[in-house]
Order: structure tokens, then C-alpha cells, then sequence
């Protein structure tokens, strides 16, 4: 994902499209997101035509529709996007939920869907541990999305095992296989982490939770764990158990946020005027660009000055700002509705 986002941000070429819509994961309701796509596809064309030459818009358009062609829609998340420009054509899909359907028609990239669905922790995975078999499911808040069940989950245990008695006791034998077979069931989880990377709350016997979070190859995924045993547990019930601990960090990590920030005013590095983090974040200095997730400002930015207008027809200058802060190595961190109004809903600490 980070380096999708670095080819947007590098991707030179005007015009730029964003097409973004909410998409359905089961048949036979993700039929009508083909009907939805060549609406708002037809919208993009319109806008393009409307706001370009011809023959600035053609490449782009074609762009779009070689894009479109190639959707499966019988694989689609929560959310598709399609990029295109004159050179470029992207599109990716996403879980990401409470997407609108919109056209963004500017000179860079929207990256925004991508940065959040990297940052949300509402949206998970559980893993249930056992020694006899290993569980994966895709939650979001305290719902159940699905249970993995193809050729890799549930992924039962027939071979890292011993009856041998003479064997079992052995210093050693027993744990070793139990570590095979989590270290086996890790490498075969992260083909789904790398397809679709979300944090992870694992559930299981005391004994065996360190064990397993010793073979993960990818540390720090785990926000949250819960002791039993959940072989057996209908998959519609394991969310409820899990959400306790994804509230826990969700709130531990908004405190940290803004913790951040009010270190950063005492040492006198936080800007929260639009101009001010604009400049601050084009001259490289941005460290960290506070955000909530809902914050745009449409309006224009000519000689380096932005100003606001509020009406649709405009960019959303926060896009500029993002971009910004991403081309000079700086973080984005999207926060909760509401808890930056004390810094107008935008926040910039600087690295000096």
C-alpha cells in the first residue's frame, strides 16, 4: 500500500482523475456496481470534456475505460477506485466503508481512501488459536464481514503432531511442532495481510498466544487478544469479544495523537491555518499532518495562496497539502470527526 501511494503522489500529468464508489463483496448485490461504474465513469468524461481540450481528455478517458474492462466485479470490497491520467491508469479496491461516490478531476491523485484504509483499526482481522486448528475472520467494529474458508482456513493441524510416546517425552518436541505449524499458519495469513493489510485481534489458550506471536513475521500487527477457547465458536459471535479491545486502542491511540500535538505547540512547532501548513509542508518541514477523516475545503490555491470558496465545482485543497506532506517523507494520520476542533480540523507538526 505505501507503495502504491508513493507511484500516486510521483505520477506526473494532467488531467488526473480520482473515481471513487461503494461497491457490494456478495452476488447478486455486486451486479449493479458495473451499472454504477459506467455512470460515474460517464460523469468523469463529462466533467473532463467539460473542463479540458479533446484532445487533452482522450488519452485519459481511454485510460478509464481499459480500467473499467478489466474489473471483476465478482472480487470487489467496500470500495473501487479507478486513477487515470494521460500515462496512467490504476485501480484498487479497498475495505474501506462510507465511501460516496465522487469524480475528482485535478492534477494529482486522491489518496486519501488508501491513507485511511492503511490507519483503521475498526476494520480487523481475528485469528482463533488452538493447537488442532488455526481461524480467520474479517470483522469490522463488532460484525462479523466473513470467515476465510478456502484452501488455506480454517487450517487444521494433521501433521505437526507426535502419538509417538517416546517422543512427546522429549525435551522440547511437542512445543517445536506447535511452533511449526503457527509459524506454517502465519506465511499462509499473510498473503490475505498483504492483499489486504488490517490489524489483527488473536484469540486463543494463554499457553499458546505467545507462541504464535512468536513464529508472526509481521510484528506489531496485533492490537488486541483474548483468552479461550474459539474452535468450536460460531464466527458471528467472536466480534463481540474482539470490539472491547479494538475501542481500547482506538482511544489509546487518538490520545496519543493529540498528545503529539500539544507537545508540538509547547515547543512551538504546530500550524493550524491553511496557508501556514500549506507553506510549511511544501518547504519539506511537515512532520506529521493531523487530519479528520471528513475535512475538506474546497477552494483554489493560485501564487502559492489558497483560498476557499465552498463550491463543488473546486478542489479540495487538502489534497495539495497531503500530497505535500507524502512527496517530503512526512506521516498523514486521519483522526475522528470532532477531536481536532480545537485546531479547525487540521493540524501540522513540524519536524523544526
Amino acid at each position: 500500500m505505501k507503495t502504491l501511494i508513493d507511484t500516486l503522489v510521483a505520477q506526473k500529468g494532467t488531467p488526473a482523475v480520482t473515481i471513487l464508489f461503494p461497491t457490494h463483496r456478495t452476488h447478486p448485490e455486486n451486479k449493479q456496481d458495473a451499472i454504477q461504474l459506467k455512470n460515474i465513469v460517464k460523469t468523469a468524461t463529462e466533467r473532463l470534456y467539460a473542463q479540458y481540450d479533446k484532445r487533452e481528455v482522450w488519452p485519459v478517458i481511454e485510460n478509464i475505460e481499459v480500467a473499467e474492462k478489466d474489473i471483476n466485479h465478482e472480487y470487489n470490497l467496500d470500495t473501487l477506485i479507478i486513477y487515470a491520467s494521460p500515462h496512467f491508469s490504476s485501480v484498487v479496491k479497498l475495505s474501506v466503508e462510507g465511501i460516496a461516490p465522487r469524480v475528482i478531476v485535478s492534477d494529482t491523485f486522491d489518496v486519501r481512501p488508501i491513507l485511511k484504509a492503511i490507519q483503521q483499526t475498526e476494520h480487523y482481522y481475528i485469528i482463533t488459536i488452538s493447537s488442532q486448528k488455526i481461524r480467520l475472520i474479517e470483522a469490522f467494529n463488532d460484525k462479523i464481514v466473513h470467515e476465510v474458508k478456502d484452501k488455506e482456513f480454517p487450517f487444521d493441524n494433521t501433521q505437526y503432531y507426535t502419538t509417538d510416546h517416546a517422543r512427546t517425552i522429549q525435551s522440547g518436541v511437542t512445543d517445536n511442532l506447535l511452533k511449526e505449524f503457527f509459524n506454517v499458519a502465519d506465511k499462509k495469513f499473510k498473503s490475505y495481510y498483504h492483499n489486504n493489510p488490517l490489524p489483527v485481534v488473536i484469540m486463543g489458550d494463554v499457553r499458546n498466544l505467545p507462541h504464535y506471536k512468536e513464529e508472526m513475521d509481521i510484528k506489531g500487527l496485533i492490537i488486541g487478544e483474548v483468552e479461550g477457547g474459539y474452535d468450536n465458536t460460531d464466527a458471528k459471535e467472536l466480534p463481540a469479544l474482539a470490539y472491547p479491545h479494538i475501542l481500547e486502542y482506538m482511544q489509546t491511540k487518538q490520545a496519543e495523537y493529540l498528545l503529539a500535538i500539544e507537545n508540538g505547540q509547547r515547543a512551538q512547532k504546530v500550524f493550524d491555518d491553511l496557508n501556514d501548513i500549506y507553506r510549511a509542508a511544501n518547504s519539506g518541514s511537515g512532520d506529521t499532518l493531523y487530519i479528520e477523516r471528513d475535512f475538506i475545503q474546497l477552494g483554489k490555491i493560485e501564487n502559492g495562496i489558497i483560498t476557499l470558496s465552498g463550491h463543488e465545482e473546486d478542489e479540495d485543497v487538502t489534497l495539495k497539502i497531503i500530497e505535500a506532506v507524502l512527496k517530503h517523507d512526512g506521516q498523514v494520520v486521519f483522526m475522528d470527526s470532532g477531536s481536532l476542533a480545537t485546531y479547525n480540523g487540521i493540524a501540522l507538526v513540524t519536524r523544526f
